[in-house]
């Protein structure tokens, strides 16, 4: 019902719905294991458009002919769109892969060989080069304190400091 108002409003105002784009990335440093580990959750149309415009080829996301072909693709897009610091300091993010589930896509990332974490720069350009409202989430969770930051195309980067 609520729907159907809001069609309604949108219909007599003139104006067209505005679809709103955004991933979100979970991060938990784990100081057992000493990583620090990423999820990416994308919504599966949206991937595939910036999959295609960031690969100039048409990507087929749903139904790939070659599976592992996508993976590599997505893996590669991944570490081209995303970077970390860990306390001030560049590491590489290994990129493990992905799994597909009710029309989202999480893929999955890992920082090895953190010994101690008190900061994460985190910069994140998902979908920006096709969505100039892009916003990616980023919830980052370390020994049950939760923080997180909101990026988009006028701030791509941000550091969340824990005491």
């Amino acid at each position: 019902m609520t729907y159907l108002f809001l069609l309604l409003i949108n219909y007599i105002s003139g104006m067209p719905l505005h679809a709103f784009y955004v991933s979100v990335a979970n991060i938990e440093y784990d100081a057992k294991s000493k990583q620090v580990e990423i999820s990416h959750r994308i919504f599966l149309d949206d991937l595939e458009n910036g999959l295609t415009e960031w690969t100039g080829e048409q990507v087929d996301v749903l139904n790939p002919t070659t599976p592992e072909q996508l993976d590599e693709i997505i893996g590669k897009y991944l570490n081209a769109k995303t970077s970390y610091q860990v306390d001030g300091k560049s590491v590489t993010a290994q990129y493990l892969g992905s799994e597909k589930d009710d029309g989202v896509m999480y893929c999955y990332q890992v920082i090895s060989s953190v010994k101690k974490l008190k900061s994460l720069t985190v910069t994140n350009t998902i979908l920006m080069e096709i969505f100039d409202d892009q916003t990616n989430i980023i919830h980052m969770k370390k020994v049950g304190d939760t923080k997180s930051l909101k990026l988009n195309n006028k701030e791509r980067s941000g550091t969340i400091v824990f005491d």
